[in-house]
């Protein structure tokens, strides 16, 4: 980047106020039973996030971690900033598989090396492509200012920007890139998630509180559940991919990492063909799709589901992706590609809020099973998250069908 970048956070949102919506965050997805959230009305969030930047220098999410007894449960990732809409980005289910603060060091030394007659100003943890976490690095030679960029998890530096259709590694900011598109109506559903919340603290204050015993949080279960007002709909629905949905089902999807930086479509196609029993590496996906340096076209993506299963399957580019077609995916138990700007994941999931205000939009997330962070091990890296519908933008689904 020539040009070092400090914006002021547009609406900033104070870590405290943040804690509490995601404390209701994941006490409302226990309380309406959530596959995953069995027992995180026994979990405790530390107070203290991990501030993540936008690629312009305005912090952009607080991320908390999750505990219980002691140890890493998950994360969640909040907004820093009303102008996101969506209090709540994303919530990781399990612990980190990668620590985004040691990368900070390594890579002011890899800066220091590049550009031996620079000083070193500032670095800071980017969100350089949702949802990978950068090292921005700030210098200063003589008179000019510029700023380096490199991937947390592999330290690779990041050279390509922008938010074009080939799927790899390249830098893009969420505010000029999805948030600026929408604003006024991202800041309505703010509005509305802030009235929401202080309605539940009306009834019941103690829902905000650390952490909680069994029978405490079934005293509370009523003051975080949304009743419905017909018996036989449910005010929360959900469903994941099962193996065998009669008798005993059991979950058989399985989550890889990309093995390098632009190996995301490819450790997406990964894990939707291992569970359609097509087992390939992920070097021999890569080469069916097309792969190269920069990444993997959507049509190449298309081309190598097929021709990696002798066209016993269809690829099916979807590029007005919907969240009903997800949801319809998911009920035929389908996984399905999902692609955001830059970047493809598996979707393997979806949850809904059924009854909600007519001034309120419906809140809907979907599974998604992420291979970034990198890990040259692909059983070592990936996160597993719940993400809100509507606080990214969705540029794409690829379908995979029996022909």
């Amino acid at each position: 980047m020539k040009q070092r970048f400090l914006e002021e956070t547009p609406q900033r949102i104070q870590p405290n106020r943040a804690l509490e919506h995601a404390r209701l965050t994941i006490r409302r997805d226990w309380a309406a039973g959530f596959h995953g959230f069995e027992h995180w009305h026994r979990a405790e969030i530390n107070p203290e996030p991990r501030v993540l930047h936008d690629l312009n220098g305005a912090e952009l999410f607080y991320e908390f971690m999750v505990f219980h007894d002691d140890k890493v449960i998950g994360a969640i990732k909040t907004s820093a900033s009303r102008t996101l809409g969506s209090p709540v980005i994303a919530v990781q289910m399990g612990p980190p598989r990668f620590d985004p603060d040691k990368a900070v060091g390594p890579a002011r030394e890899q800066a220091r090396l590049q550009h031996p007659r620079a000083e070193i100003v500032d670095s800071a943890l980017v969100c350089f492509s949702y949802p990978k976490v950068g090292v921005r690095v700030d210098l200063k030679e003589g008179h000019d200012e510029f700023s380096v960029l490199y991937d947390a998890a592999s330290l690779s530096p990041v050279t390509r920007f922008g938010a074009d259709e080939l799927e790899g590694a390249s830098a893009w900011s969420f505010y000029e890139e999805i948030v600026q598109r929408d604003e006024e109506r991202r800041l309505r559903r703010w509005e509305l998630a802030e009235r929401e919340l202080e309605a539940v603290a009306q009834r019941n204050k103690r829902v905000f509180e650390s952490a909680f015993t069994d029978r405490e949080a079934d005293h509370l279960r009523d003051s975080l559940t949304i009743d419905s007002p017909y018996k036989y709909f449910p005010a929360y629905s959900s469903r994941v991919l099962k193996y065998g949905p009669r008798c005993t089902p059991h979950d058989c999807f399985v989550l890889y990492s990309q093995q390098t930086d632009v190996y995301c479509a490819v450790a997406t196609g990964q894990m939707i063909l291992d569970f359609h029993r097509w087992p390939f590496t992920q070097d021999q996906i890569a080469a069916a799709m097309g792969t190269d340096a920069t990444g993997t076209s959507l049509n190449g993506q298309v081309a190598g589901y097929e021709s990696l299963t002798n066209n016993s399957f269809d690829a099916t580019l979807d590029s007005t992706a919907d969240w009903s077609e997800a949801k319809a995916e998911i009920d035929a138990n389908r996984p399905l590609k999902s692609g955001i700007p830059g970047h493809a994941r598996a979707c393997t999931g979806w949850k809904s809020q059924n009854v909600f205000l007519v001034t309120q939009p419906r809140r809907r997330w979907l599974q998604i099973y992420d291979p970034w962070p990198w890990n040259e091990d692909p059983c070592q890296g990936g996160a597993i998250v719940w993400e809100d519908w509507d606080a990214v933008t969705h540029t794409n689904f690829i379908y995979v069908r029996h022909a």
